[in-house]
């Protein structure tokens, strides 16, 4: 696979972090367009990233990093942080050195493999029981449940703050996956945005934001839309406002599943997505991350493949150059279940359709979907773009 290989040098990003209108720019006040991969594993039963049973977790980043990505999101429970038994050898076959080691230190060594490579990293709250994401019943949708209080939910944002706080390229983190309903003592609770209440994300993620600030006022704070990462619609009348300025990024999920008629027009796609989030590209207000999109890899490397949602979004990414980040990564699941449940959705090993490495995760597996993703990845507007 070694034509599609970029060149293998690791790009040194100034940081930190901050916004400039519609983009994200470095230290130096240049845009840096977000074109990256998510790599699941430690939001799951095992709480480890998957693949490292596979190949060295150093290999891996330099592999993602080959391909021209820039950044990671790297989905994480609250459980996971809170375990203190070792992971079992066999998960982490490949990487020996980890054997005896806490999920927590297996997630800080990819982060260091990541980050060595030169790579962003952008921790997310996946869920904050551990298993498969995400469902309306999975009671998962808020930042809060009967068994996680918000409380904790802030403060292991900032213990994840604190703990990478000495790593510049850890320079952005993405709150809560994908805010949806979620059943809270018996009642069933919808996410809202800017309403004062007790589900409102929108005041959330403005004290979240403000108290991973107090430990590090560097990072970049991603907010995602309500329903499912779909909508951002409420931001035109209540934009986030954090004490510190230039620091918040919007973020969308969009799958062709993602309330889209089938055959829709380029067109009709590219207003609908301008709509629900991209207006504030247009308008220049924030950045837009897509920090969520992908499809099955196979079907895709076929000629025509992915029909009209994959022509639609490609054009939607580059006619408005927005910041994304496939989904995904692995060419494998980890063991994950019905979050509070024991009943187990995908089990270790089971193929991953949507991922872009070879099953024994050392190679591309899809070089074609790998070409189309390097056409996205180089910025055409913003500061210091010529």
């Amino acid at each position: 696979m070694s034509t599609l290989r970029l060149a293998v040098t690791v790009l040194a990003i100034a940081t930190p972090l901050s916004t400039s209108g519609r983009f994200i720019v470095d230290a130096n006040g240049h845009r840096v367009k977000l074109a990256g991969v998510n790599w699941y594993g430690a939001s799951e039963d095992v709480g480890v990233p998957v693949g490292l049973d596979c190949n060295d977790r150093n290999a891996i980043a330099e592999l993602i990093a080959q391909q021209g990505f820039n950044s990671v999101r790297l989905p994480f429970s609250l459980w996971m942080t809170e375990q203190t038994t070792p992971v079992a050898d066999q998960y982490l076959l490949r990487n020996p050195d980890l054997h005896g080691s806490t999920p927590m230190q297996v997630y800080d060594a990819c982060v260091k493999a990541l980050t060595e490579q030169g790579l962003i990293v952008i921790p997310n709250v996946h869920l904050l029981d551990f298993g498969w994401c995400c469902a309306n019943d999975d009671s998962n949708g808020l930042w809060f449940n009967d068994r996680w209080a918000a409380a904790k939910f802030t403060s292991i944002w900032q213990d994840i703050a604190r703990r990478y706080a000495s790593n510049p390229l850890v320079a952005a983190m993405d709150i809560k996956n994908e805010p949806r309903h979620a059943t809270v003592g018996g009642t069933n609770l919808g996410p809202a945005w800017g309403s004062a209440v007790e589900t409102d994300f929108a005041a959330m993620y403005t004290a979240a934001g403000n108290l991973i600030h107090q430990v590090n006022p560097h990072l970049l704070i991603i907010c995602e839309g309500l329903n499912y990462a779909g909508d951002l619609t409420g931001v035109a009348s209540h934009r986030i406002q954090l004490a510190e300025p230039n620091k918040v990024v919007y973020s969308m999920h969009d799958y062709s599943w993602s309330d889209h008629p089938n055959g829709q027009s380029q067109a009709a796609y590219i207003q609908q997505m301008t709509t629900n989030g991209g207006y504030l590209l247009n308008q220049g207000i924030a950045p837009v991350w897509v920090g969520e999109f992908g499809d099955n890899a196979s079907a895709l490397s076929a000629p025509g493949g992915g029909g009209t949602w994959w022509a639609n979004i490609q054009a939607w990414l580059k006619e408005a150059d927005v910041d994304w980040c496939w989904w995904a990564l692995n060419p494998t699941h980890g063991q994950s279940c019905t979050p509070g449940t024991s009943t187990i959705q995908n089990y270790w090993g089971a193929p991953e359709p949507y991922g872009l490495l070879t099953m024994d995760w050392t190679s591309v597996g899809y070089p074609a979907v790998i070409t189309m993703l390097q056409a996205l990845m180089k910025p055409r507007t913003g500061p210091g773009i010529s």
